[in-house]
């Protein structure tokens, strides 16, 4: 019986990843749209500082705009989990983090022609891939708790009382941020590898 349980809760946990890769993909199939009708001038709020080198071409800029873009978007899952009805906001969440890579993608595409592969492959898409890792394990928290949240309200019972431990909350999303700096980081040095910059 409990490997039963077991496989039901591991099947489930894959179907709502698939799920949340789903709103990702559909974010990035909108936002490259998006992008190759805007190759030049796409705003900060759009590209998410997924556009190399984009408002600062140093380390510490690049390092610092794209942990400040996670920060946001884990601040935001962070708070929509608190909520009973913050589920369609992770999804809206997930969307426009793709949104963000599909756009920066095209734009480059749009504005520097096949020469943009490079830069795409090498300095967009590991950011973008990382990032979205930990957009992902962001929204199914939110999605968990959010959900615990609701059931609680409507039928008055808990699975499980962890889900709503805020501590426990809180440490995960600590651990998210970290993930991160850790990214950024990393993202900053990609950036002066290839640029070539000092």
């Amino acid at each position: 019986m409990k490997k039963t349980g077991y496989l039901t809760v591991s099947h489930s946990r894959r179907a709502l990843t698939l799920l949340l890769c789903a709103a990702v993909s559909a974010g990035m199939i909108a936002g490259s749209v998006y992008g190759a009708a805007h190759p030049h001038g796409l705003p900060a709020v759009l590209h998410q500082f997924f556009l190399p080198g984009e408002y600062g071409t140093s380390f510490f800029a690049v390092a610092r705009n794209t942990f400040l873009s996670s920060a946001l978007f884990i601040a935001a899952a962070y708070l929509a989990g608190l909520f009973a009805f913050g589920q369609p906001l992770g999804i809206a969440l997930l969307v426009y983090r793709g949104f963000g890579i599909g756009a920066s993608s095209a734009s480059l595409y749009s504005s520097e022609g096949a020469g943009a592969a490079l830069k795409v492959t090498l300095q967009l898409m590991p950011a973008a891939l990382a990032f979205t890792g930990v957009a992902i394990l962001a929204v199914r928290e939110l999605l968990r708790v959010s959900a615990a949240i609701l059931r609680l309200w409507t039928i008055g019972e808990l699975k499980d009382e962890k889900l709503i431990d805020l501590r426990l909350y809180s440490v995960k999303y600590a651990v998210l941020l970290l993930l991160s700096a850790i990214i950024s980081l990393a993202d900053g040095a990609v950036y002066i590898v290839c640029s070539g910059s000092v």
